[in-house]
């Protein structure tokens, strides 16, 4: 087996448990059970881990759920998604779970599911796995943007729901709503008319498109520069004798005395004088500025001094009244010696008292501020005296350095003269060396062996990727996915409508029919929901056939709901039939006798049927159920809790 194939979709409850259906590779599976059993929800819940944008899985599945999951095979590699169940108020949810290996080991239940990702990344993932290269849509010039190619492309190839199977109008899911552009312009890449190697063809062409254009101007330019080298050589050697780098004579000057003396112009240095002239007046401004910076700080400096040799006054002249207030205390002096007499009220002083002892200590703190501050107060006076004779010494020097830039400055407009003069001829130089190299490379004919190369490649390109033949590629793909499908188509009950007759196919409009020896007769105008059953089988089956000869990356598996549709309703399903029964049981039965064909001849291809029906007497048709039967117990088992989320 080298194609993908789905190995089993997974389930997962709410309370930790997981429900299960496995499939056979290479093999027609079948689920069978009535109406309301979930088989309908294995189609929504593949598509939904595809990557849809709305989740359409069954309510009552839903609500039962926590998460999804497929398993996807080949004989070597394994990978398993899982998408997280939207709750009520969203139509999806971007939470999704991706494992890749040889043999991948199920998750037993939701709290498993651990490092999720996004559904881009997934899709990034699967389109690596499948094959699906950096490719984008080929829209055949319509007024629409190309897209890039996704895995999610893929689902059209991959479902036949119970909705298409007998539609007569649309013949793949998504056709009949917003994706039918979509699968249109996929078409032509899946089909092999546009691949990577286009592709890669198509960016080629553009980036020589771009290569030939700016070749193309350059010898147009050169061709201009031979014609009117003449002219343009005096006009700029006129500019090279206004600014005196050229002094000849420009009537009498030959073409190539003129060369000559513009190669000298060209060559030209300025002296330095000038520059020196520059220097010493930017010197003398730096000199400037950092003086008055300098005595900036000395004046801010000087203000701070001021300001503490004020408050330092204002505190001595503070403190002295207060020295004042308290100097009662000098009453008290001796009051540790007997027979002391209080001066207040003429009494015995026989011990110290609390209030004394504060006013004692309050009158000594004070004294010893005052003479602190009558210390400090000079060396504030001598710092302040320094400060502004440093002033004084900045301000001389300013005065000093701001005559000698005076000075310097009244010679300015010469000076400025001279240095617009040397920067003018510089630029004059420089436009003379650009002319010169110009005219020389003028002087020889431009070569085209570029030109004619990159046109040679760009016709080749061209006709690789020329429209009207994609369009013929695209037919002749067409005619090969019908001529399979009429094969198909010939071994299924249809073949004795419309005899003879042939199969067409068309992915412009995602359209299929018959032709007969009379006329073209589409789809919606075969009549009968068994013919419109026949040619959805025999279109999605030629389609697999195509893909698998052409190595396209498509996974080999197909999804068929309710192959039984045309002949019984709902409604009126038996359940477990024999193909003796009637001759309608017969005709559905040649039905599954051409999947079990197709499945053995394709060797890789994986066919699913979800079916009401039960042929008990087809031993193959039994095999091909297997443990798959939902009469007993439905996809979701009856003791899972619901949780509408």
């Amino acid at each position: 087996m080298s194609r993908w194939q789905l190995k089993g979709v997974s389930l997962y409850s709410h309370d930790s448990r997981r429900r299960d259906v496995f499939f056979d590779l290479n093999s027609v599976n079948i689920i069978t059970g009535p109406s309301g059993s979930g088989k309908s929800a294995i189609c929504e819940i593949i598509d939904y881990c595809l990557g849809a944008s709305r989740c359409h899985i069954p309510g009552i599945v839903r609500d039962a759920t926590s998460w999804a999951s497929i398993l996807l095979a080949t004989e070597s590699t394994q990978v398993f998604v899982a998408r997280r169940i939207p709750p009520i108020n969203q139509f999806s949810s971007e939470d999704t779970y991706v494992s890749i290996g040889a043999h991948i080991s199920l998750p037993a239940d939701a709290t498993g599911l651990t490092g999720t990702t996004n559904v881009s990344t997934m899709l990034r993932r699967l389109e690596q796995l499948f094959g699906v290269g950096d490719a984008v849509t080929e829209v055949f010039g319509a007024s629409r943007q190309s897209k890039k190619v996704t895995a999610r492309n893929i689902t059209p190839f991959l479902l036949q729901d119970d909705d298409v199977i007998i539609n007569k109008t649309v013949l793949l899911r998504g056709a009949q709503d917003e994706r039918r552009l979509s699968i249109i312009d996929t078409f032509p890449y899946f089909l092999g008319v546009v691949d990577e190697t286009a592709i890669a063809k198509e960016q080629e062409l553009r980036r020589l498109r771009t290569q030939y254009a700016a070749e193309e101007r350059r010898i147009i330019s050169i061709d201009k520069n031979r014609d009117t080298t003449a002219v343009r050589l005096r006009a700029i050697a006129l500019e090279a004798q206004q600014v005196g780098l050229f002094s000849g004579s420009l009537n009498d000057a030959s073409i190539e005395s003129l060369r000559s003396a513009l190669r000298q112009v060209a060559s030209y240095i300025p002296s330095d004088e000038s520059d020196k002239e520059g220097d010493r007046l930017n010197d003398l401004t730096n000199v400037e500025t950092r003086l008055r910076r300098q005595r900036v700080q000395l004046l801010s400096e000087l203000d701070r001094l001021r300001d503490a040799h004020r408050e330092a006054s204002t505190f001595v002249t503070t403190t002295e009244n207060q020295q004042r207030r308290l100097q009662v205390v000098e009453l008290f002096k001796a009051i540790d010696q007997p027979n002391q007499v209080c001066p207040v009220c003429n009494n015995q002083i026989t011990q110290n008292t609390e209030t004394l002892e504060n006013i004692r200590t309050a009158y000594g703190e004070l004294q010893g501020q005052l003479r602190s501050a009558e210390r400090e107060r000079p060396q504030i006076d001598n710092y302040i005296s320094g400060l502004e004779a440093s002033i004084a010494a900045v301000s001389r020097q300013m005065s000093i350095i701001r005559a000698q830039l005076l000075a310097v400055r009244k010679q300015s407009a010469d000076l400025q003269q001279r240095l617009d003069l040397v920067q003018r001829r510089m630029r004059v130089a420089g436009r003379v060396s650009y002319f010169l190299e110009m005219a020389d490379e003028a002087e020889e004919a431009p070569s085209t062996d570029q030109l004619l190369a990159l046109q040679t490649r760009i016709a080749e390109l061209q006709g690789e990727l020329d429209n009207s033949n994609k369009m013929d590629q695209l037919e002749g793909a067409q005619q090969q996915v019908a001529l399979a499908a009429n094969d198909i188509l010939n071994r299924l009950p249809f073949v004795d409508l419309y005899p003879p007759r042939a199969v067409y196919f068309n992915t412009r409009d995602i359209s299929a029919g018959v032709l007969t020896a009379q006329r073209r007769i589409p789809m919606r105008d075969i009549g009968s929901d068994e013919n419109y059953l026949s040619l959805h089988v025999a279109v999605a089956l030629g389609l697999q056939r195509f893909f698998k000869i052409n190595n396209r990356p498509v996974p080999g598996f197909v999804l068929f709901d309710q192959l039984s549709r045309p002949f019984y309703p709902p409604d009126r399903m038996p359940g477990v039939i024999t193909t003796r029964s009637d001759a309608e049981r017969g005709e559905l039965r040649r039905y599954f006798d051409v999947l079990f064909e197709e499945v053995e001849l394709q060797g890789d291809l994986q066919i699913i049927v979800l079916e009401h029906a039960y042929f008990a007497d087809d031993e193959r048709f039994v095999r091909a159920v297997g443990n798959r039967s939902l009469e007993v117990e439905k996809l979701i088992p009856s003791d899972w809790p619901i949780v509408a989320q």
